[in-house]
């Protein structure tokens, strides 16, 4: 009897080896509304001061985008936030370390947890920028 529970036990711990070892998601590309009323200015600005708050460096600004950048420890990520005067969306373009499958559509998981932070950020300095 003690050993089909040391088998089990082991199947179990295999099983959540496996599953926890797989670390590729669908590549996200999030986005949000604007709030009415804002410049092109304000929005950018607004955007820039949410990519700092989650330390992802600015590296661009043109017109209605912005491209930012994060660098953690060998792996990092470019993103572009497009946005017109309602809505805004971030996407990938490109990726180091993060085991990008463009053809799978797939990346590691840190990325999408950067670009959900982002996302928040930036929606926190929207929302700051209406109230100014």
């Amino acid at each position: 009897m003690k050993s089909l529970y040391k088998i089990i036990t082991y199947i179990l711990c295999a099983i959540t080896l496996v599953g926890c070892a797989y670390k590729h998601q669908p590549i996200m590309t999030p986005g949000g509304a604007i709030p009415a009323g804002l410049t092109t200015k304000q929005v950018q600005s607004a955007i820039k001061n949410g990519c700092t708050a989650y330390d992802w460096d600015v590296t661009q600004v043109t017109g209605t985008a912005v491209e930012a950048k994060m660098n953690k420890a060998k792996v990092g990520a470019t993103v572009r936030i497009d946005f017109d005067k309602s809505n805004y969306t971030i996407s990938l373009v490109e990726s180091v370390g993060l085991l990008e499958d463009r053809a799978r559509n797939e990346i590691h998981n840190r990325y999408n947890t950067w670009v959900t932070n982002l996302k928040t950020a930036i929606d926190r300095s929207l929302k700051n920028e209406t109230i100014n």
